[in-house]
Formats: C-alpha cells, structure tokens, sequence
C-alpha cells in the first residue's frame, strides 16, 4: 500500500496523527496544519456550535479549529469561554478575533519548531486575519460589533433574544471561513 493510500484509509477510519504533508484536503490544501481547512465547512461548524445558545462566539471559534487540526483535548471550549464579550464581557476584542488567535498560533506551533520564525509566521497570520476582519466589518471591539453593554442584564438579554442570530452569527462565519483560508496559507507554506 503507497503512502497516500495509506493516509486516505487512516483518515477514513479517524486515526489521528495520519496526516501526509503533500496530501491535499477537501478544499484542496495541502495537508500537515490542518485536515480539513474547507471554509464552507468550518463556517457551518463554527455556527452549530455558536448558535443553539451553548457556546460563545469564543468557543465555537476555538472548537472549530480545534476541529479542523484534528486536536482533542478536554479543556475546549471550556479555556476560550473568559473571551466572550470582548474578553470577560468588557466590550473589547471580539472572541471571534482572539480564539482564532488562539487556533494559529496552535496551528503554526504544529508545524514550525523554530521559536523566533514560530513567533513571526504566528504574529503575521493573526495579524491578516485581524486586518480582515477590520476591513469586512470595521472594527474588532465586541461592544462596537455588537452594539450592546454585556455587563448589564439588558445588553445580555438582547443578545440573547435577537442579536447573536441577527448580528454575530455573521461574525462568527466570516471568522471561521478566515480562519479556514488562513489555515491553508499556512499549510501551503509548509507542504
């Protein structure tokens, strides 16, 4: 059995860690970053998971990352939920914005074991996906995004009621197809 016959059999059976450098995914990135890095794709599982109301927009950043690089681990979503908000309610940076931080610098982690070029390829990647998300909706502060104090009941309860479906929900996809178009930048580069 050649190798890439090999991965596809692993991959379809679910064995982690089987992941050929030079295979491509289904959105056509070469493989080694992630193993699935389908923009389409990680905007529907960012918003299944966002959407029901059990996740933040954090999480569900987080969770679809996690997802996409084949990592499993107990303390996600859990770790990214002090996000929410713009971190911790206050209206700052959006969870969107900080866990898809977290998921490249992850990312770039896996594949890049120089520490200096760890730090720039991981800083430039954060930095394109801030710039983008600047440009489509210009600005990444959460209270700005949303238009809502969370740290009151009322900001709360409005978010709750109309607009985590009407407004974030749109951040949340664009963020996870970003992240998914970052994701096979970065595989591209180390294939």
């Amino acid at each position: 059995m050649k190798r890439r016959e090999f991965v596809k059999a692993g991959l379809a059976l679910g064995v982690a860690g089987a992941v050929d450098a030079a295979a491509p995914t289904a959105a056509g990135a070469p493989c080694g970053v992630c193993v699935t890095c389908d923009p389409d794709g990680m905007a529907k599982s960012a918003l299944k998971h966002f959407l029901p109301g059990k996740m933040t927009c954090g999480e569900a950043m987080l969770l679809t990352g996690l997802e996409s690089l084949d990592v499993k681990t107990k303390v996600a979503p859990d770790i990214a939920l002090g996000l929410a908000g713009g971190v911790g309610l206050q209206g700052k940076t959006c969870a969107v914005v900080t866990g898809a931080a977290m998921v490249l610098g992850l990312a770039v982690g896996r594949v890049e074991k120089n520490p200096l070029k760890r730090k720039m390829v991981t800083f430039k990647a954060v930095g394109r996906f801030v710039q983008a998300f600047e440009k489509k909706f210009g600005c990444t502060a959460c209270r700005k995004l949303s238009g809502l104090d969370l740290t009151t009941v009322a900001g709360r309860m409005k978010l709750a009621a109309s607009v985590k479906a009407e407004r974030c929900s749109t951040l949340v996809a664009f963020g996870a197809r970003t992240l998914a178009e970052s994701l096979q930048d970065l595989a591209r580069a180390y294939a």
